[in-house]
């Protein structure tokens, strides 16, 4: 993330480290099964993702309103580290 924001302007760095946070959020369950799945051999294969979450559902993640849970805050930190991340990229030299 931070090799495709960096040498940029801000706003696209910033762009950048969104759509990098909002494919995480989106993706991760699915990474996450597979990954049980190669620790519990009987799971079946089915995918666990839906349809991509609305911006409503990011914007409520990212200001912690979206629900009260270690997991809901810990993918709204994450929504900040990736932006501040991608913001804070250095260009180069």
């Amino acid at each position: 993330m931070v090799r495709l924001a960096r040498g940029h302007a801000w706003p696209l760095r910033l762009c950048v480290g969104a759509v990098t946070a909002y494919g995480f959020v989106w993706l991760s369950p699915q990474i996450y099964y597979a990954y049980y799945r190669a620790i519990i051999p009987d799971l079946p294969a089915q995918w666990v993702i839906f349809p991509p979450p609305g911006l409503g559902e990011i914007w409520r993640l990212a200001t912690f309103t979206d629900a009260t849970s270690l997991s809901a805050h810990g993918r709204g930190l994450l929504i900040w580290a990736m932006c501040a991340c991608a913001l804070l990229a250095r260009q180069k030299n």
